[in-house]
């Protein structure tokens, strides 16, 4: 199936992108959106409508305010705080150059109070004009949302940033006030306290009913650190430092296989098709400009993974060693076979697919492209 890949629709930017203009919309009661940022200023919605023949693409421009002319976006994510419906939160990091000044913003966009009946509020349209602003001190580069675990309570989500100043930062809302501001990292996050490095990228995974997380963060100088957190009381079970001779843009915790919820149509006393999935097992691909490498399970069957072996266990993705400089890295089950392929984007314009065959990571698919 992944060598039948084919273009199924394309778009132009008005100005190039990066590896943090890109992030998606998950929906309950519609598909999924992709919000495409250039650094231009243009931001634009990207979906799929099922027609009775095919899918039928539908690109639109989003018009967000609070981004003034002259300003470059540097990062944009986005997560949907209601499982029932659209309650849409999307951030946008920018930051506009004068002759004698930086200002850098995170731009926050959520939904507005309306009146009368009906969803106008949480339209993207309409969330794209309701911001919040807060300053930045530093350049940002990764903008990447997380849970923060809360006991006997709804979960919360922070958004958390990596700047030049060599530090992780942690954005939180004030519930009364519906203020944003900076709070203390070292508290709710002891893990990226004191990287003393510009991180490129953080990726945190939750498991055994957000008990636990495995927090992973690939940086600039070739750092990368792995940690695996006890939640309930906030301490750092076990950490590892890596070092490569490259800059790491990309690092991901990922598990062998997917969880999948199963159906409400399967009788309830059908358990096969439950996953046992509140300790999984779990890989990381730490991708670095020269070749990716993966920590991973023993084999498909064991359960000795990083959990339990640690990053000891590594191996170089065969044919990533010979890319253009590898800039991003996507995690995805594109064969639908229930486990997880790695995807590579390359500054070679190419996407390099990789897929376990036993215990063997394979490359399966090249795919070249008209750009980076």
């Amino acid at each position: 199936m992944m060598s039948n890949l084919i273009d199924a629709h394309w778009f132009p930017l008005a100005s190039q992108g990066n590896i943090y203009s890109m992030t998606k919309l998950c929906s309950p009661n519609s598909p999924n959106k992709l919000l495409v940022a250039s650094l231009k200023r243009k931001i634009y919605s990207c979906e799929y409508h099922q027609t009775s023949e095919f899918l039928r693409p539908m690109v639109k421009e989003l018009l967000f305010t609070y981004i003034p002319s002259g300003a470059e976006i540097i990062s944009i994510d986005a997560y949907n705080k209601s499982d029932t419906g659209d309650s849409f939160v999307i951030g946008i990091t920018i930051m506009k150059t004068s002759t004698d000044t930086i200002e850098r913003y995170l731009n926050i966009y959520t939904e507005g109070a309306v009146d009368g009946e009906g969803d106008e509020g949480s339209s993207i349209e309409a969330i794209a004009q309701n911001c919040l602003m807060v300053e930045l001190s530093y350049t940002p580069y990764h903008l990447y949302h997380t849970v923060l675990p809360q006991e006997n309570s709804v979960q919360e989500v922070v958004w958390l940033i990596s700047g030049s100043d060599y530090r992780i930062h942690m954005i939180r809302e004030d519930k009364l006030s519906h203020v944003y501001s900076e709070s203390s990292i070292e508290k709710y996050f002891p893990e990226l306290h004191d990287i003393q490095a510009i991180a490129l990228w953080i990726n945190i995974y939750y498991y055994d009913n957000y008990k636990r997380r495995v927090t992973a963060v690939g940086c600039e100088c070739g750092l990368v650190k792995v940690a695996i957190v006890n939640v309930v009381d906030l301490q750092v079970i076990r950490s590892w430092l890596l070092r490569y001779d490259k800059p790491v843009p990309s690092v991901i915790v990922f598990p062998h296989r997917n969880a999948i919820s199963k159906p409400t149509f399967v009788d309830v006393n059908f358990e096969k098709c439950v996953p046992k999935d509140d300790v999984p097992k779990l890989n990381v691909v730490i991708s670095s400009t020269s070749n990716a490498v993966v920590f991973k399970c023993e084999y498909p069957s064991s359960t000795r993974d990083i959990l339990e072996h640690g990053m000891k266990r590594d191996v170089i993705l065969s044919g990533s060693e010979s890319s253009d400089c590898i800039l991003c890295c996507c995690i995805a089950d594109i064969n639908m076979d229930g486990q997880n392929e790695i995807l590579l984007g390359t500054y070679g314009q190419e996407v390099l697919i990789f897929a376990l065959t036993g215990d063997t990571w394979e490359l399966a698919a090249r795919k070249l492209f008209d750009a980076p």
